[in-house]
């Protein structure tokens, strides 16, 4: 019974956690996508509307995780935009 009731209490506090941790990731992927534009168009360029937060990979719930991967989206947009 003592081993349920644990079962039951980790995945309740991780349900919580999942998601912030994904917020955090998604903002960071927002903010890195606009940079890895402006990498490309220059600083005073106008970032376009980012694509749908991705999934984050397994262990790559971070800040910084996100970001490093929506840089590298953006990146690769605006260099294959033809504007």
């Amino acid at each position: 019974m003592k081993k349920i009731l644990f079962i039951i209490l980790i995945l309740f506090i991780t349900s919580f956690a999942l998601p912030i941790q994904t917020s955090w990731y998604c903002q960071g992927f927002k903010l890195g996508h606009c940079e890895g534009w402006k990498e490309v168009k220059g600083p005073f360029a106008v970032c376009p509307v980012p694509p749908v937060c991705p999934v984050p990979e397994i262990n790559k719930t971070k800040y910084k995780h996100g970001y490093n991967r929506g840089f590298i989206m953006g990146y690769k947009l605006a260099k294959d935009d033809n504007f």
